[in-house]
């Protein structure tokens, strides 16, 4: 509990689900970022902290200030802006630090420009846009340009689909998921950034001791009752379906492409949009992503005060 500024935060634990998300689905643009999900699963990597004060939703990433800077996510409320904004100047300043947004989207970014012009010096991140897609062009792989999945996918049932099941995670499904999942980094880890690796089965640990609580949903895929593959995600709003997580052994061709119409499919056809996330700037996540056409991307920027 941090007492010390204007603002009241407290970090973010489970319980609390109910009382952030009104404000992350009523304000969030459909921003993977703007969850209770993330906020409660990555708190390794970002420690965040949260305040409800007028009706507003302040979020601080405590493990990412400094000595300079208090870093925190856009305001989220259906009132001022603007005083939203001023509160956090005024939290910042209290502690004798300036203010950085992180993740800011479009929206954000300009009322934050137009309030308080000179203040800020605002940049675009284009590794923190996330992908968003049309739902029912992700469940059938629709249009010419996604002509070559559709065939990829195919070629995967006719391969392996009288060996293979797809159904929908529950409890049951937990515990070979996550062997799973410890294999996948022990078969693969090598060939990606190993301690990232690590920091997400720590958060998938997290997120499947509270699967439920969390509402999260998602897809198990086995071949001759074996796992090999698994996703899983949750609604942001009733618009938009954040994608978290999709792990397959790339011994088996084309599996990415089935799991990725199958979550679609079984879990977010309620929604009109699929978040797919952020690509963090990886040239192969980035080329992967936008190989499957977006309908568009989530630009976000990051304003530090001057």
């Amino acid at each position: 509990m941090n007492n010390g500024g204007i603002l009241n935060f407290k970090q973010v634990e489970i319980e609390d689900y109910s009382r952030i998300y009104p404000y992350t689905s009523a304000y969030g643009e459909g921003s993977c970022q703007h969850s209770p999900v993330s906020m409660y699963s990555l708190s390794e990597k970002y420690m965040d902290e949260v305040c409800i004060r007028n009706d507003v939703l302040y979020t601080l990433r405590s493990a990412l200030c400094d000595d300079v800077y208090r870093v925190y996510l856009s305001p989220l409320t259906g009132g001022s802006m603007r005083e939203a904004f001023a509160e956090v100047l005024q939290d910042a300043a209290s502690y004798g630090k300036k203010v950085q947004f992180l993740s800011l989207t479009k929206k954000a970014s300009d009322i934050l420009s137009k309030e308080f012009p000179e203040e800020f010096d605002i940049t675009e991140d284009r590794n923190l846009a996330e992908y968003i897609y049309r739902t029912e062009v992700m469940a059938g792989f629709l249009g010419h340009s996604l002509t070559k999945r559709r065939q990829q996918v195919r070629r995967f049932m006719r391969d392996f689909g009288e060996r293979t099941s797809i159904t929908k995670i529950t409890g049951e499904d937990a515990e070979s998921i996550l062997r799973f999942e410890h294999y996948w980094i022990e078969k693969y880890g090598e060939s990606h950034d190993v301690e990232a690796l690590k920091r997400e089965e720590r958060m998938i640990i997290k997120q499947f001791a509270h699967f439920d609580e969390l509402r999260l949903s998602g897809i198990v895929l086995r071949i001759d009752e074996k796992v090999y593959g698994f996703g899983y995600g949750t609604k942001l709003n009733d618009e938009y379906y954040d994608a978290i997580v999709e792990k397959g052994d790339y011994s088996i061709p084309n599996i990415y492409k089935v799991l990725r119409r199958e979550s679609v499919r079984l879990c977010a056809m309620d929604s009109r949009y699929v978040n797919m996330e952020e690509d963090v700037g990886i040239e192969g996540l980035r080329n992967i992503k936008l190989s499957y056409h977006p309908e568009y991307l989530l630009r976000k920027y990051i304003a530090k005060q001057k």
